[in-house]
């Protein structure tokens, strides 16, 4: 979810994107592929995130992934069901995929843990909340997985063109 921001004069605010990623192995020995979904009010806003997302606005986050991908993330327009509210995040998007999250729980007494992964130099994410995920569902042509039951992080992050 884009709180804020612009991108060549274009207004960016309360768009979402969903972002489908998947290597066959380790990111940095490439062959993966992406996909994203832009849920946007106006062509200009799509044309936009299509930039961004693909890796060619100028922020490492996106020009790394895309290295390492087979082409360049396909962009499509989508609605995206997407509610942000840290580790009980959700989202989906009808006919391709969703995700939950909940918070980690002590095995014990089953109270919440409230963890955190602290990265001060990280170019994705500095600050990450980590939980449990209940559902990491995609189901598309060139990538397809059930990834429910392992760790997943949430996060907020800025980023500008350099």
């Amino acid at each position: 979810m884009i709180e804020r921001g612009h991108s060549d004069g274009v207004d960016l605010a309360d768009t979402r994107v969903a972002w489908a990623l998947w290597w066959p192995g380790a990111i940095h020995d490439n062959g993966g592929r992406g996909h994203a979904y832009v849920d946007c009010r106006t062509d200009e806003q799509f044309g936009a995130l299509r930039t961004i997302w693909r890796g060619e606005a100028g922020y490492p986050f996106f020009e790394i992934f895309n290295s390492t991908f087979v082409e360049p993330t396909d962009v499509d327009r989508a609605s995206i069901d997407a509610t942000a509210d840290g580790v009980r995040s959700l989202f989906s998007v009808a006919g391709v995929g969703s995700a939950q999250m909940e918070p980690l729980r002590n095995p014990v007494t089953g109270v919440e843990n409230d963890v955190r992964i602290l990265k001060p130099g990280g170019f994705i994410w500095k600050d990450g909340a980590i939980g449990q995920g209940t559902r990491l569902l995609v189901d598309l042509p060139e990538m397809s997985f059930d990834l429910a039951g392992r760790h997943a992080v949430v996060a907020s992050f800025e980023w500008a063109a350099s």
